[in-house]
């Protein structure tokens, strides 16, 4: 196989990166649902376990990111779309579908103070961030 140019290279990787954060964002909101999640250190109490569901979250995030990244990155530059191009629509419309159906039910704990819920957020979306973009980057480093 060719080796890809610089210039698909690097939309290569922004586009697993991408889609790396995209489904850690999906994981949070999924682990939400489920009663997880990344804990703040205001409700983080000894006796009811919250540490290791604390640290599952941020773990899952993470994991997912990672793995996505990857496998976004190794599909695009291993599979020729040249011929795969009327499924490009389709999968499109089932993200979107699926993405607008996972948020529709994203809901903030009652129970959790807004900003500490914002912090603890936006440090698992660059933690993401960062894992995705190893991902991406292992798999065209391949």
């Amino acid at each position: 196989m060719a080796t890809p140019n610089a210039a698909f290279r690097l939309w290569t990787l922004t586009a697993a990166t991408t889609g790396g954060v995209m489904m850690a964002m999906v994981v949070q909101i999924m682990l939400g649902q489920r009663g997880i999640a990344l804990g703040t250190w205001q409700n983080l109490s000894p006796a009811a376990g919250a540490h290791f569901r604390a640290a599952l979250a941020w773990w899952a995030i993470a994991g997912a990111a990672f793995v996505a990244s990857f496998a976004i990155a190794a599909i695009m530059l291993h599979v020729s779309w040249l011929y795969l191009r009327f499924l490009r629509g389709a999968a499109a419309v089932a993200l979107i579908v699926a993405l607008a159906s996972v948020g529709h039910d994203a809901v903030m704990p009652a129970d959790v103070a807004a900003l500490g819920h914002a912090l603890a957020t936006l440090a698992a979306l660059i933690v993401a961030t960062m894992m995705a973009g190893f991902g991406a980057y292992f798999a065209v480093r391949a």
